[in-house]
């Protein structure tokens, strides 16, 4: 099997992102804002890509496309997407001040 899967198993792995990752998504999807990009650095690296995407296109779409993602619409999307105010630490606390408290 590790011959059959070397072969034809593509494996790879994305590591956690960079503040560069998450300035780039941001910037595609239209965020505005030098506090509505350092949460979503906090956010991707207290999460993932896939996490901070998911996010940015529920903010997207409740925007309808229109403007830009400010951080009140980040902070709103957050809560209704995941029905508690704690999830807001994931914007504003970075890892290790979350692992600590944890």
């Amino acid at each position: 099997m590790d011959q059959i899967e070397s072969r034809i198993g593509m494996r790879f792995e994305i590591g956690q992102p960079t503040p560069e990752d998450c300035v780039r998504i941001g910037a595609k999807h239209n965020v505005e804002g030098a506090d509505a990009y350092e949460a979503i650095v906090i956010y991707g690296e207290n999460t993932s890509l896939r996490a901070l995407c998911h996010l940015l296109q529920n903010c997207t779409a409740a925007t309808s496309g229109a403007g830009g993602i400010r951080l009140s619409r980040i902070e709103t999307t957050l809560r209704v997407m995941s029905c508690g105010s704690d999830t807001l630490k994931l914007l504003h606390d970075r890892g290790d001040d979350l692992r600590r408290s944890a």
